[in-house]
């Protein structure tokens, strides 16, 4: 006790503390979440272009962890510094990803320039598709000038249809390396980022089966090549509809998807079915809990002896391992199996309703292991639609989850049911409501169907059919084929339910939208939306975040149509040697230009074209007119996708080349629709497009057809991918002095390049399609603006008062 007048003093002498001050400091609640969206700006950025140097990065990072040591031992609390420090280690995870420090002997220091002789093995399941199959070979040495030589990493190895030989054995192959080819244009699909995501940095595309051999081994199938083979085996007698389902399901092979079935998918919102994700895993766990659960309570003195509910999530736990094991551990697989088992982790440790501290953790591992996971579109679908369920079923749908206190009388089966019932609408809903932007964004079809056809596909499909399928491959395991053949079988069934309803479904008129690809702003938007509008509390400063973010979308989108550009633009994309462009008048219409690169024996030629996505990059729902200077086999394809996906007016074609299933696709399509393409030789084109002035040019015999531009005086020239042009063939066109002349990277004229362009004197040049391999910067013409489409889509703009040039860069 002390004395009197000493309590006094000692107030007087300490500092005036709040009452708030004296407490402890209370921890950050789940402090997961805003590390692992820390972590993913940092990835963002990087993507985006920040890209600080090395140096400053690691000093800024040590900096930070430094700082943290210091807060963390003098207990004070900066919880900045955390985010900073997790903010720049993403942005050193997208350099080191993307751009690598390989050693020396990588496969990626090997020549491009010459045929090489690769000795590896298959390092994963194989990709087959209907015409070729993608296999993963990790690299172990190549035949050099002086014999062989190890080397290291993987290989993507693209080769004509076969059967795929299991994993682990070896291969020899004799083939060009290249860094895989990515499409600089507006909304095309990164393929390069998709491939290292992988550590795959090299392919090799064979033409001949020869060129490919597989080396027998003396060595035993490893146990999963023998489950898998043994599936396959056993699902051969069984439909095709239901097989192909079956194969995508448990082993993640869709080689057997028909077009058509991935139609149907698509326009039921229920693609999602095809692909092993979290729902799979996710399912499988619950039924391996609950009946393990349920059969553990038989025995009521095991429930003395053991944790009833740990030994079922470990079973449980199990379960999901083997299921991504069996499947191949595809890359999706895998960050399924970190999703899932990160939540049955917080299960086992006794805090189940941590579901968002799962989702962060899940988070955090995948993008700390592999960082442009970020980017891929089963990513980023898996985390907002759990983010979104989440976030708005409790929100929606009031009790759910929520568990009834002791001395309350348990419902009924009926209300239990009704309960079931409304949260799994609910739960199907807000997952179609969520993803719709990113769905949009990379496939540009969202389902109005997707929300009725989930709540009777998913119980039939990996209620029943999936579970029955994992049951026979554990049977198939412990070589009761019969067991497991029967499982099969009664798996039929269900599966054939539900692929029933998906296809009825798909062709009722209006199940599906084909929509334009949403900007990021407006995705952004969407979402702010979304989440001020159901959150937790509204105030007025909720409503006035979801009218700016309204107003923002609303004007993203109007905005384009209120204030068109008054110029002609000309954008040439970048493909693989054939010519995809538009042409956009003053006034707002839309012509598309393609045409297919001439073939000649040993070469393939053309390819599926990046018209599509470009258009829909624009958010363009009709093109006016589309002509396609030639038509062959190699771009029926992709006029096939402008048809459906576009409200198109009259298409014309120039020169009609090698024809084929896709090339009679087209014309039974159009044909069934009473607009079949007319020829620009034997017909007569519109002499004009608005306000812009077409004229089609007939080339040399079987050389296609030219087109003629002219705007306010200025005149532009494109022609169609060929090899070469003679003089007289020049000489169709009317005069020298072109504002823009358009051409293929192979042409040549009766003297060469020179010659070429000295006789159409052009002011400006696009070179399109692969420039010559032997070709270097002192091939290009000296005195002309050049821009290559390698480079990135050139767009050139013809005004009254001149002309400009834009180039996309990625």
């Amino acid at each position: 006790m002390l004395p009197a007048g000493r309590g006094d003093l000692l107030t007087e002498t300490l500092p005036a503390r709040s009452p708030s001050s004296l407490l402890p400091s209370r921890p950050l609640a789940r402090p997961l979440i805003p590390v692992t969206l820390a972590l993913m700006g940092g990835i963002a950025s990087g993507a985006w272009g920040v890209r600080p140097p090395g140096a400053w990065l690691i000093g800024g990072l040590l900096f930070l962890w430094a700082a943290l040591i210091y807060v963390w031992w003098t207990h004070r609390r900066v919880r900045l510094l955390a985010l900073g420090f997790f903010y720049l280690l993403g942005v050193a995870f997208y350099q080191q990803a993307s751009q690598p420090s390989f050693p020396p002997h990588h496969v990626v220091h090997l020549s491009q320039d010459e045929d090489l002789t690769i000795l590896g093995h298959l390092d994963r399941p194989s990709k087959i598709g209907p015409e070729r199959v993608q296999m993963f070979l990790r690299v172990e040495a190549w035949r050099s000038p002086q014999g062989w030589s190890a080397v290291t990493g993987k290989l993507l190895v693209s080769a004509p249809f076969l059967e795929p030989p299991p994993v682990g054995t070896g291969v020899v192959l004799k083939g060009r390396l290249r860094t895989p080819m990515v499409l600089k244009n507006p909304g095309a699909f990164d393929r390069g980022r998709y491939l290292a995501a992988d550590g795959i940095f090299r392919e090799v595309r064979l033409r001949d089966r020869n060129d490919l051999v597989f080396l027998a081994s003396t060595e035993a199938y490893p146990l999963g090549e023998k489950l898998r083979g043994g599936i396959r085996q056993l699902l051969k007698s069984m439909p095709q509809a239901e097989r192909a389902i079956y194969l995508a399901m448990l082993l993640g092979d869709q080689g057997e998807i028909t077009p058509e079935m991935r139609q149907a998918f698509a326009r039921t919102g229920t693609s999602h079915l095809l692909v092993i994700n979290g729902l799979h895993l996710s399912m499988a766990a619950a039924v391996t809990y609950f009946l393990s659960f349920w059969a553990l309570r038989r025995f009521p003195w095991l429930l003395l002896r053991i944790n009833v509910i740990k030994v079922a999530t470990l079973l449980a736990a199990a379960t999901v391992v083997a299921y991504a094991w069996v499947a191949g551990g595809s890359p999706s697989t895998q960050r399924a199996e970190i999703m899932v088992l990160a939540y049955l982790l917080l299960v086992f440790l006794g805090r189940p309703r941590e579901v968002w501290s799962a989702l962060a953790l899940a988070g955090l591992v995948i993008l700390t292991l592999t960082p442009l996971r970020l980017f891929a579109i089963s990513f980023q679908l898996s985390f907002v639609s759990v983010a979104a369920i989440l976030y708005l079923v409790p929100r929606w749908v009031k009790g759910v989850g929520e568990t009834h206190s002791k001395g309350e009388p348990s419902p009924g089966l009926g209300l239990r049911l009704w309960s079931w019932n409304k949260g799994a609408a609910a739960v199907s809903a807000v997952a179609t409501l969520a993803t719709a932007p990113l769905v949009a964004a990379y496939f540009q079809v969202v389902s109005l169907m997707g929300v009725v056809v989930n709540l009777v596909a998913i119980p039939l499909v990996l209620g029943l059919a999936l579970p029955l399928g994992e049951a026979a491959v554990l049977a198939q395991a412990l070589s009761l084929a019969p067991l497991a053949q029967v499982l099969l079988t009664l798996g039929k069934f269900p599966l054939w339910l539900g692929f029933s309803a998906i296809e009825y479904a798909a062709r009722l008129p209006g199940s599906a939208l084909i929509v334009p690809i949403p900007t990021w702003l407006q995705i952004a938007a969407y979402y702010v939306i979304l989440t001020l509008l159901f959150a937790p509390r509204r105030t007025y400063v909720t409503w006035a975040g979801v009218v700016l973010a309204g107003g923002v979308l609303l004007g993203s989108v109007a905005l384009p149509w209120a204030y068109p550009p008054r110029v002609l633009e000309i954008t040439c994309l970048d493909t693989y040697g054939s010519l995809d462009g538009v042409v956009v008048t003053p006034d707002g219409r839309r012509l598309a230009l393609m045409a297919a690169r001439p073939s000649w024996p040993g070469r393939q030629a053309g390819g599926f074209g990046p018209l599509p996505a470009y258009g829909h990059w624009r958010q363009w729902r009709r093109l006016d007119q589309v002509a396609a200077l030639s038509l062959s086999e190699a771009n029926a394809p992709e006029l096939l996708t402008l048809s459906r996906q576009f409200v198109v007016g009259q298409i014309w074609y120039g020169r009609r080349g090698p024809e084929g299933p896709a090339y009679w696709d087209l014309w039974n399509f159009l044909g069934d629709r009473g607009r079949a393409p007319r020829s620009l030789e034997r017909g007569r084109p519109p002499p004009n497009l608005g306000d812009v002035g077409l004229k089609y040019i007939t080339l040399g015999q079987g050389k296609g057809v030219a087109l003629e531009l002219t705007y306010q005086g200025g005149r532009a020239l494109i022609i169609p991918p060929l090899r070469e042009l003679s003089g007289e063939e020049l000489a169709v066109a009317d005069g020298p002095d072109w504002e823009v002349l358009v051409i293929p990277g192979d042409l040549t004229g009766p003297r060469g390049r020179d010659g070429l362009f000295s006789l159409l004197k052009p002011k400006r040049l696009v070179i399109y399609g692969a420039f010559r391999p032997s070709a270097s910067p002192g091939d290009l013409p000296v005195g002309i603006s050049c821009h290559l489409t390698r480079d990135g889509a050139v767009s050139v703009y013809l005004s009254p008062t001149g002309v400009t040039v834009k180039q996309w860069r990625r």
